[in-house]
Parts: structure tokens; sequence; C-alpha cells
């Protein structure tokens, strides 16, 4: 299942520094933070967004940057449509994982099971946060326009997508303003959002997807 995240940082990079982070104590815990989290994520069925991605590889001293629109609909379906590079997609289905991308010179489809108790990748965050993750409060800073807490999440369930993810949540919201994975490889991908549009109205057949004739299927465990 890992193979569909790392493949976003195959052959890339460039470590960047991010700016310090306030560590000023927070008016909230970290656990009250999950809470507002939660409170958010109840407040809608469906999400949309844009998405800028960045891959980050230290090894080889190489980066990029994509972008793109997400559309998140609960309880897991998930669409990643890229506009660079032009038609690559990353799709929940409720079945599977998918990671389709055809720019190769055979165009390729990665596909991984959803299945229960596996955790995975997480674009928006919410639903149960203290059951699912432990982690500590970094501290605060700007992200995307608004003072945001910054917090070091370890999920509690098995994943093969990320090692640790850091997030950065809106202060007086507490939407998700952007995440950043850490993969088994030491590879960094970073996703921010922005455009929110809550209870956006599109039906569970946006997230269908079946590969165009000619794609190769691969495989993940």
């Amino acid at each position: 299942m890992h193979g569909i995240f790392r493949s976003l940082t195959a052959g890339l990079f460039i470590t960047l520094l991010a700016a310090p982070v306030s560590r000023a104590e927070s008016p909230l815990t970290f656990e009250e933070v999950l809470q507002g989290i939660d409170r958010y994520y109840a407040g809608f069925s469906s999400f949309k967004a844009s998405f800028t991605q960045l891959v980050e590889v230290p090894a080889l001293e190489k980066s990029e940057r994509f972008n793109g629109t997400l559309y998140f609909l609960k309880p897991e379906y998930l669409r990643l449509e890229y506009r660079k590079p032009r038609g690559q997609l990353l799709v929940a289905d409720g079945t599977w994982y998918w990671f389709y991308m055809p720019q190769e010179d055979v165009p390729q489809a990665m596909r991984a099971p959803m299945g229960e108790g596996v955790e995975g990748p997480r674009y928006v965050l919410g639903g149960q946060m203290s059951r699912r993750f432990s982690g500590t409060m970094v501290g605060r800073e700007p992200r995307g326009g608004a003072e945001s807490y910054v917090l070091d999440l370890e999920p509690l369930a098995p994943t093969n997508f990320y090692k640790t993810l850091r997030a950065w949540v809106d202060s007086r919201t507490f939407a998700t303003r952007a995440v950043r994975y850490l993969d088994e490889s030491g590879n960094f991908n970073t996703f921010d959002l922005s455009d929110f549009e809550q209870n956006a109205e599109f039906s569970s057949g946006k997230f269908n997807f079946t590969p165009p004739p000619g794609t190769q299927i691969l495989d993940e465990n």
C-alpha cells in the first residue's frame, strides 16, 4: 500500500527549512484542539478545496510542486484531481485507493485495498481524533493566512502510508490548513488547502474510477 503514497515522491527533492514555530503557551490543550477538529468535521458531509503539494526527497536534495482540487465525501471517499501533472489522480472509492499516472509512456494505475483498522492518508482531519491519533502540541504559527495550531500526530492504527503527520489547524475554525507526511524512506509530502467549500454538491459517483484501456495496473499489498 505504501507504494502508492511513495510514488508521489519517486525521483524528486530539496529539503526546505520550515519557519520556526512559536512555542508560546497555547490557550488550548492538545486534547481540546482535537475536540475542536472533531466539531468542525461534524459540521459537513462533503468538502472541496484547492491544494498545493510539495514533495521533498532530502536524500537527493530535490523537490517539486503540484496543484489541483481535492474532493471529500464522508465517510472515506476522496479524489485529488491534479492540474499539474495534468490528468493525474488519487482516488479512494470505498474499496480501493487508486493512484493513476497517465503521463507515463504506458499509463499506470497503482491500487491498494481500503480496509478496516487501517489508517489511510488524511488531508481533511476529523472523526474521533483522540481514538485515532496520539501526539503533541508543537506551537502556533500562521498558515494559509490564518493563525494555526501546529500538531505532531502519530496514528494509533497501522498504516503504510506514513510514519508521522504534522498538521496545521486553523485556531479559529479548526479547519485543516495543511498536513505534512513523513514516510518510511524519510521523504516528505506537504499538502496546503485553500478555497474551502463545505457541503459541496457532488455525488458518490465522483469517486468512481475505472482505468482506461491499456493502463498497466499495479497491485500493492
